[in-house]
Parts: C-alpha cells; sequence; structure tokens
C-alpha cells in the first residue's frame, strides 16, 4: 500500500494542474511524474501529463484503490491487528471510508486478554506523547500518563495538607529542607532509589531550560546518607509545593531510557501508541489493570472507556481556561485595549457557550461595564495556536458585530512547545491547564520560563521587582498575592480569561474507581473492572 498513490485517488473526479495536484498529496512534481510513471507501467492507471501552466493532467484509474486498500486494513482489524492498523487510519480516505475504519477501530477498544491472560485496557488519545521526560511536561495530555509513571516526593493538596510518596518525612528550616527517603522503593528496572538518585534529578532540572528558573533559589544539594539529604536554598517559601510538581518527579536514565517508581511503566511507546504496564514491586497499592494501551487515533470522536455495550457514565471537569494576553509592544491605545478586553470578556463565552470565566486565583468573574467604542484604523493581530474553526467563528462573530478589523495570525503546536514563536501580535490568545496546587500553579504561569506566555510577561518592566516578591512573603500568603497580581492585569488589560475550559469522559459502568486526575484525564491505578454476575 502507498499512501501518495491513495492520496490521489482521492482527486480522481477533479480537474486539477499537475503542481497543485502534487503540493496536494505531497510530492514534489518531479516525484508526482516518475510515480505516475511507475503507477502506469503497474497497470494500476494511464494518464496524460499537464506539465505546464492551465494544463491538467489527465488520469484513467484501472483500479479502485481506496476500496483494495480498505479490505486491507479491514482484514487486519477484524483480526484484532489494531496497533498494525494504527499508521493507515490517518491517511487520506474519503470521509465515508474513513468513518467505517475508525468505527471498526473503536470496536477494538476496551477491555481484552494479552497473550499471557492478563487484562488489558485500550483507550484512545488524541494526541502522541511529546516526551516520556518529567521535567519536560509542558502539556497537560502528556502529564495526564507521566504521573502515572513518575514519582514525586510529595504532593501537595489545595487545602496545603501534604501526601508524602518518595519521601517518608521531611523537616523544613529557614534556609533548608531535610528529605527521608521511603526504604525500599524500587525504579522499574529492579534497583533501588536512593538520595543519589534525587540529587541527580534535581541537579539536572537546576540546568534544564524548562525547570531552572522554578529552582533558581536552591544553593547547593547535600547528601546525608543513602536515604536523606538536605536542599539548602536562600529563600524558597513554596519548597515543599515546589518538589510535588511533576516536572521535578525523581527518574533514572537507564540505556537512553527514563524509568521512574509509578505504578506503571512505559512498556512501548511510539507515535501510534503507548503501553503502559504495571508494576509489581510499586511500593504503593498495586494497581488493578495489568496493561493500558494508549492509542492514537487524531479525528476519532471520544469513545465510551471500557466497553461500549455496557451502561455508561459521564463525568466532567474543569480542567483549564482559555486567556487574552496583551503584547508589550502593541500600539494600541489604552482606550482600544479596554474596549476589546470589555467585548471579548462580556460576549466570548457565550457566543462559544462556554462556562463564564474566572480569575485564576479564585476571586469572582465580575461582568464588564460597558465602554465607550473608539475608532479602530488598523487590523487587531492575534496570535494563536493551531485554533479551531469554532475559535475563529467566535472571533468573527464578535468583531463582525462591533465592525472592529482583524487578523489571526497562526502557529503550530510545536513551535508553542519548543518555545520558538515570534509573537507579533496585539494578543495572544491560547490555552492553559489547572495544576495543583493552583496558589503555585499560578506564579509558574505568570512567571515561570516554560509558560507560554513568559516571552510577553517578561518584557514588561515590573516583570522582575514582582516577582521577588514571592521569595520573602510566605507561602500561605501566596494566594493573596496572587489575587492582587490577576486584578491588576486584568484592570489594566495585559492578561484576562475568555472561557473556562471543560473536559469529560464516558465510561462504562463496571470500570470501577473513576476519578479524573487535575490534567483531565483517567488516574489509571485507582481503576479496577467491576467482574459481571
Amino acid at each position: 500500500m502507498e499512501k501518495h498513490l491513495l492520496a490521489l485517488y482521492q482527486y480522481k473526479n477533479q480537474r486539477i494542474p499537475q503542481s497543485k495536484l502534487a503540493a496536494h498529496i505531497g510530492l514534489s512534481q518531479k516525484q508526482l511524474s516518475r510515480n505516475l510513471a511507475r503507477w502506469q507501467s503497474e497497470g494500476i492507471l494511464d494518464y496524460v501529463s499537464g506539465k505546464g501552466r492551465s494544463r491538467y493532467t489527465v488520469i484513467t484509474w484501472h483500479k479502485d484503490i481506496e476500496a483494495s486498500y480498505y479490505r486491507k486494513i479491514k482484514r487486519l482489524l477484524n483480526a484484532g491487528h489494531l496497533e498494525e492498523a494504527l499508521p493507515y487510519l490517518s491517511w487520506s480516505w474519503s470521509s465515508l471510508t474513513q468513518q467505517k475504519l475508525l468505527t471498526k477501530s473503536n470496536k477494538l477498544l476496551g477491555f481484552a486478554k494479552t497473550s499471557l491472560n492478563e487484562d488489558k485496557l485500550t483507550i484512545t488519545k488524541r494526541h502522541s506523547l511529546l516526551s516520556t521526560r518529567p521535567f519536560e511536561v509542558l502539556e497537560a495530555k502528556n502529564a495526564s500518563v507521566l504521573m502515572s509513571v513518575f514519582d514525586t516526593l510529595f504532593k501537595v493538596n489545595e487545602d496545603q495538607s501534604v501526601e508524602y510518596h518518595l519521601a517518608h518525612h521531611y523537616e523544613c528550616h529557614a534556609h533548608s529542607i531535610d528529605i527521608y527517603l521511603r526504604p525500599h522503593v524500587k525504579f522499574h528496572d529492579g534497583s533501588y532509589l536512593s538520595s543519589i538518585d534525587v540529587k541527580r534529578s534535581l541537579e539536572h532540572a537546576r540546568s534544564h531550560q524548562y525547570t531552572a528558573d522554578s529552582l533558581e533559589q536552591i544553593t547547593r544539594i547535600e547528601l546525608i546518607d543513602e536515604l536523606a539529604l538536605t536542599i539548602h536554598f536562600d529563600n524558597c517559601p513554596q519548597i515543599v509545593a515546589l518538589l510535588g510538581h511533576l516536572s521535578l518527579a525523581i527518574y533514572k536514565e537507564t540505556e537512553g531510557r527514563y524509568i521512574g517508581t509509578g505504578p506503571y511503566f512505559i512498556k512501548r511507546d511510539n507515535q501510534y501508541t503507548t503501553i503502559l504496564k504495571r508494576f509489581n514491586d510499586y511500593y504503593g497499592h498495586a494497581a488493578f489493570i495489568d496493561e493500558i494501551e494508549l492509542v492514537y487515533i487524531p479525528e476519532v470522536k471520544k469513545p465510551v472507556i471500557g466497553d461500549s455495550d455496557e451502561p455508561t457514565t459521564t463525568m466532567t471537569k474543569n480542567i483549564g481556561f482559555y486567556y487574552m494576553c496583551q503584547h508589550p509592544a502593541s500600539t494600541l491605545t489604552s482606550d482600544q485595549k479596554q474596549y476589546i478586553k470589555s467585548i471579548l470578556k462580556n460576549e466570548y463565552h457565550l457566543t462559544m457557550d462556554r462556562p463564564a470565566p474566572k480569575i485564576l486565583s479564585n476571586s469572582t468573574y465580575i461582568q464588564q461595564e460597558k465602554v465607550v467604542k473608539p475608532v479602530f484604523d488598523t487590523p487587531i493581530r492575534i496570535d494563536c495556536i493551531e485554533i479551531n474553526d469554532t475559535a475563529r467563528q467566535t472571533f468573527d462573530t464578535i468583531f463582525d458585530r462591533h465592525q472592529i478589523p482583524y487578523e489571526l495570525i497562526n502557529h503550530t503546536f510545536a513551535d508553542s512547545i519548543g518555545g520558538d514563536m515570534n509573537l507579533c501580535g496585539d494578543y495572544y490568545f491560547f490555552g492553559e491547564y489547572l495544576d495543583i496546587p493552583q496558589t503555585l500553579a499560578y506564579h509558574h504561569f505568570i512567571f515561570g520560563s516554560s509558560s507560554s506566555i513568559h516571552q510577553l510577561m517578561s518584557s514588561y518592566s515590573w516583570f522582575h521587582r514582582v516577582k521577588s516578591f514571592y521569595h520573602v512573603i510566605p507561602y500561605h500568603s501566596w494566594n493573596r498575592l496572587n489575587r492582587l497580581i490577576d486584578r491588576k492585569l486584568d484592570q489594566h488589560a495585559i492578561l484576562y480569561p475568555l472561557y473556562i475550559v471543560e473536559d469529560s469522559i464516558t465510561f462504562a459502568r463496571s470500570l470501577q474507581g473513576v476519578s479524573l486526575n487535575q490534567y483531565g484525564f483517567i488516574n489509571f491505578n485507582q481503576i479496577w473492572r467491576k467482574k459481571s454476575d
């Protein structure tokens, strides 16, 4: 089977210049010419070349390529070979054939038995893992999977209570924290966790571009013994909460692989599937499901998790928000900025039919007062990340209603993760997920170098001065400071919310212990399957 041949077949009834036809199917004109000659020699088609301006390539097909390919993929799916079929699902099928393939693929989701007679749960996700390294976790879907693979020293809840994970206990001092580790904790390769592993992980995080600024107050890490260490710092009131962040999970690098101590280990990971296998030597409560297979099918609608023939339950959670961030170099007047803020905050969530926005630091959303419309002589320019049709249409509706010219500047998701975006608009429209504890998450969101708005926020003159306030204020008072900063950013139309993002999962009722983590996905190690009578 050939990807480009199937793509070409989708244009069988259209008259398109050869240059455009080549571009549509992802080949150069020279490559297309060579392939057309080969396919003709193989008896698949005949063609008359259409090189040159206003000339069309005429193709006569002798084989129904899509029907032939569909039968081959169907045989794979009927035999239960979903992983082998996955690479072909994203090829250029007609909408009807693709829907039939996706429907067949969905029937292979849910519970099955492995070759070792173990329980396996197959789930679909829209994106493959961007990274399997905890210190590179910048995206919610990555985090929702890796939190089952890697463990942190602590977890700090929103009420500031501390759960102990790899740490057995700690003692905090003015400029240091002593951490005592659980004994007999194993990594996924069978080796035992030691203070050396913790120091190695944190030292690497101190130098990594995504985590260095979070640990800038740490001065040195001192080993006490095999299961204890001291972390010294200048001023770091958030140290306990910080060490509970997934990006600072403890890991070990073995033969080029990153392994953790969590309830699951990564058995396989590629662009089509990730398989999580239960770690039987986990120090905590063992996971019930032997194997979790995540298959990546971008176009598929969210299916039922578990067996779709059973009665289902749907669970919904607020997992994030969409914001507008003003570019400090924007030449818009103060009146223009306030007017844009007023109409977007009042109308965007209503037009999209989404939950009303809230300030991230938990203050209530206040309806904006109407302001007088100023003159807009030039288009408002908005940077965005692979904006979807709904969001684009919402901007169209609102700005058309108010007769304001505007322009969207689209960037790729890969650029946003890699920090390679050239933000040149008046605003940046983006989405952010809500991490826990939210007090620390807000600080990272505004001041962290890995934040999607860091490029803009760090350009404001007040940025570093305000950031330094957090170093001298007790952590329990940070939420008050968060609210103050959030209110000021909103008042000056620098940063303000548009709507809350909800995510939901639908699962079979035989699946017990289902809970949504802060990233909007299942806590894999807590689920179990109720046996039928």
